[in-house]
């Protein structure tokens, strides 16, 4: 790889970063691990509200690390890349 590579990709990099750099980011992020879930078993396990937990999963979305599909009445979140599922799971087992 290229400099000029390097360059583009790391601000690819920095703006992912950037988007997981908050501890309720990270929390959600760790709970879509093991396997899609709501946004009211998000809340729960994060212990976070309603409110906070949507306004993250906007973020997460918009930056294009998770997705949701509807289901019923409800909307399922998981993580979009595999790189992302890899990140989180290397994090997890170094600091968790």
């Amino acid at each position: 790889m290229n400099l000029k590579q390097i360059k583009k990709k790391s601000i690819d990099v920095a703006d992912i970063m950037k988007t997981m750099g908050h501890p309720g980011r990270l929390l959600i992020l760790c709970s879509l691990l093991d396997s899609k879930k709501t946004v009211t078993e998000i809340e729960e396990i994060c212990e976070m509200s309603q409110s906070q937990t949507s306004q993250y999963l906007k973020r997460l979305e918009a930056a294009g690390l998770i997705d949701s599909e509807k289901d019923g009445k409800f909307h399922l979140y998981s993580i979009k890349d595999q790189r992302i599922r890899e990140l989180m799971s290397k994090l997890q087992e170094l600091y968790c």
